[in-house]
């Protein structure tokens, strides 16, 4: 069984249905200008109008200048925010950071609650450091339950 490949184009023809009288775009524009309305309110050509005046001339490159230095201005502050834009965002440079870090009382309230005892046994235990060294043995017991 051979399927035979015949152009399509050659099948339908070329033509897609839309004509035009031939000369019809030669005299389009007279044509069009005769079926119009005059109007007197309508704008004159660019040509005969006065010449600009020197702040229309500059307006547009005045706004782009104005443009550019608010987008300047942007970076800067956005850069300024940033710790590659000098503020150095270390604990020792922080003093309420380092002043909380440094209180016991902070830690044991805020830092400790969410790690247990056994995972700090566990990492002290890592770490080869002997837990009976470090706390009483009353204290190890609570810690085995």
């Amino acid at each position: 069984m051979k399927i035979e490949k015949e152009n399509i184009l050659d099948k339908i023809g070329r033509k897609d249905g839309m004509t035009v009288p031939e000369g019809y775009f030669a005299d389009f524009q007279q044509r069009m200008e005769g079926m119009l309305p005059f109007n007197e309110d309508a704008e004159s050509p660019r040509k005969l109008q006065a010449p600009r005046s020197f702040w229309e001339k500059v307006r547009p490159f005045v706004y782009m200048a104005a443009m550019f230095a608010g987008v300047w201005c942007m970076v800067k502050m956005f850069s300024m925010l940033t710790p590659a834009g000098g503020m150095d965002l270390s604990i020792d440079n922080n003093e309420v950071l380092s002043s909380a870090l440094s209180d016991d009382t902070f830690i044991y309230e805020y830092l400790r609650d969410d790690v247990s005892g056994r995972e700090v046994l566990e990492e002290m235990y890592s770490d080869s450091i002997a837990v009976e060294d470090m706390m009483p043995a009353d204290s190890l017991e609570e810690l085995s339950l």
